[in-house]
C-alpha cells in the first residue's frame, strides 16, 4: 500500500505569488486536481475545480493569480478568489468558495495527506 502523502513542491521553490499543482484520489477513489499557492508568505491549497461550473481555475498552465498579483482566477468564467480563504469576491459564484485541501511542510516539501482529506462531492 501506498502512503497518502504527496510531496507537492520543495518549499523553497515555491516563490510568493506562485503556484504548483498536484493530482490526488479522493476518499471515492477519484482522481482530482489540487494546486497550493504561496500568498503573503502563507501557503493555501485548494481544489482546482471552481465552484460555478466543475472546470479548473487554470487552463492546465498553473497560472492561477490575476496579472495583479492580489486573487486568485477561474479563467474559463472569471470568478475571483481571496486566495487565503478560497471565498469568491467576484463573479458567477459569488459568496461560494473554493474547497480548501489541507497541506503541511514535511522535511523542506510542502506536502497533502488524502488520508484527512474530506470526501469531495461528485463533481462529474
Amino acid at each position: 500500500m501506498t502512503s497518502p502523502v504527496i510531496r507537492i513542491v520543495a518549499a523553497g521553490e515555491l516563490a510568493e505569488g506562485g503556484a504548483a499543482t498536484f493530482v490526488f484520489r479522493d476518499a471515492n477513489g477519484l482522481l482530482r486536481d489540487g494546486f497550493v499557492v504561496r500568498f503573503r508568505g502563507v501557503i493555501h491549497a485548494y481544489l482546482n475545480c471552481c465552484p460555478h461550473q466543475p472546470l479548473s481555475l487554470d487552463y492546465g498552465d498553473g497560472d492561477f493569480f490575476t496579472r495583479e498579483g492580489d486573487l486568485l482566477l477561474c479563467r474559463n468564467h472569471g470568478a475571483l478568489f481571496e486566495p487565503e480563504t478560497g471565498q469568491c469576491v467576484a463573479g458567477p459564484c459569488y459568496g461560494a468558495s473554493l474547497r480548501v485541501l489541507p497541506v503541511h511542510e514535511e522535511d523542506g516539501w510542502i506536502c497533502f495527506d488524502a488520508s484527512v482529506c474530506p470526501p469531495q462531492p461528485d463533481l462529474e
